[in-house]
């Protein structure tokens, strides 16, 4: 009967005996530390898979269709309905007021009375200035004579010189004598020429006693009441306040700096107004001044938008807030800005990610409306990172890059070949609390 061999000696020299047991006490170790790392290494292969499991299990994403429509890119201002054509209506002389024609609300025509103002003092200056007019005709009248006298002695003079009968000197004298004569005849002439002046001006206040409509059109104001004293300086006291027509309004609205751009002449626009909360008014951008106006904190810009107020229901003075379209899409496909604010990359907390602007994705100038603005590159902390939706798939959703257009503050026009209408796109997800 065979007996099995084996490597290990059965007998022999002790000293290789010696040797074999001193090399398996040194495999042995290594042999243990293999072990536990395999079973290590299997232990958090196997927890790595559970939690992450239980991860995708309790991470649900919210999503919306992409849908296809109309995009409407507006600008709110407010400001003040006026009338088109107002003019004030002042007192260009001092006086009583006698009477008082009209009243608010009144229709006039153009040259109609609106008052009379006390015309006695005026009626005096008038007569004041027809004596001195005549005075200065008479004195005229009299220069003229003694020039005429002057001149027929300075003629005779010379005669009489030429014929040896009178000195020299006596042509001299007569010759002075006739040109004071004219020069007198000159000034008489002025004095009549300034009081001629001086009835006209007095003609002309009278005149202005008797206050008149200068355009058909509305009275809004009336300051004035019969028996007041109206005094007339270095400002004309203003009395009525007349609009040309009310029928037509104009909007004076103020316009942001930021948002001035967008807004062009033609541009259609809307408006509303606290006694008609609930009603839109039509309008259309008229024009946009260059002057500034400036504040303590911003710029505005005024435009001026046009207002059909054939009903009657709007009033000058009442405060308004104006829409205007600054662009308009057709057909597009449109995404909630939550959308493109979602990733599911960032740990934030819900307040941070509404924080994150929309614009930052839209093409170098901004969103029309909000400013022109230069956007910065790189891609390190803090630069903006490309615009793109994220697609569900059962598990982590995946990215799609996109390109934006327009938007206005709610919903983006979005491109992009993996994107059409009906697209489901996640907006925002909720993770389960951890235990």
């Amino acid at each position: 009967m065979t007996s099995p061999r084996t490597n290990e000696p059965t007998g022999g020299d002790p000293e290789v005996l010696q040797v074999v047991a001193r090399g398996k006490r040194r495999r042995l170790p290594w042999v243990l530390l293999a072990a536990v790392l395999v079973a290590g290494g299997g232990g958090g292969f196997y927890m790595w898979k559970k939690k992450t499991a239980a991860a995708a299990e309790g991470t649900k994403y919210q999503s919306q269709k992409v849908e296809r429509g109309d995009l409407r890119v507006t600008v709110t201002a407010t400001g003040t309905l006026k009338a088109r054509n107002t003019v004030e209506v002042g007192a260009e002389i001092t006086g009583r007021v006698l009477e008082v024609h009209v009243n608010f609300n009144d229709k006039v025509t153009k040259g109609q009375i609106l008052a009379e103002i006390d015309t006695e003092q005026y009626t005096a200056r008038i007569e004041e200035a027809t004596a001195q007019l005549a005075s200065a005709n008479a004195s005229l009248m009299n220069a003229r004579t003694t020039a005429s006298e002057n001149k027929l002695k300075l003629t005779r003079a010379e005669g009489m010189l030429a014929q040896g009968l009178a000195p020299a000197q006596d042509v001299e004298t007569a010759q002075a004598n006739y040109k004071r004569a004219e020069a007198q005849v000159a000034s008489s002439s002025s004095q009549v020429t300034l009081a001629q002046a001086s009835l006209k001006v007095a003609k002309t206040n009278l005149s202005k006693a008797v206050i008149r409509s200068p355009i058909d059109g509305v009275v809004l104001n009336r300051a004035v009441e019969p028996g007041q004293t109206v005094t007339s300086g270095m400002q004309t006291p203003v009395l009525f306040v007349l609009a040309a027509d009310l029928g037509q309004l104009q909007l004076n609205v103020q316009v942001d700096e930021a948002d001035v751009g967008s807004v062009k002449e033609g541009q259609e626009a809307s408006f509303t107004v606290d006694a008609y909360a609930q009603q839109s008014f039509v309008s259309k951008v008229l024009a946009v001044k260059n002057m500034p106006t400036t504040g303590t904190t911003v710029v505005t810009y005024e435009a001026w938008l046009s207002v059909d107020n054939t009903k009657g229901l709007l009033r000058p003075g009442m405060t308004a807030t104006a829409t205007v379209v600054v662009d308009e899409r057709k057909n597009v496909l449109l995404v909630a800005n939550a959308a493109l604010r979602f990733n599911p990359n960032r740990k934030t907390t819900s307040t941070q990610q509404q924080g994150i602007s929309v614009n930052q994705f839209l093409p170098t100038g901004g969103r029309p409306g909000m400013g022109q603005q230069k956007r910065p590159t790189g891609t390190g902390t803090g630069a903006p990172r490309e615009p793109a939706l994220w697609l569900p798939t059962g598990g982590e959703p995946r990215r799609v890059k996109v390109e934006v257009g327009a938007t206005d503050g709610i919903r983006t026009e979005v491109r992009s070949e993996e994107i059409s209408e009906g697209t489901d796109i996640v907006v925002s997800m909720t993770e389960a609390p951890r235990g």
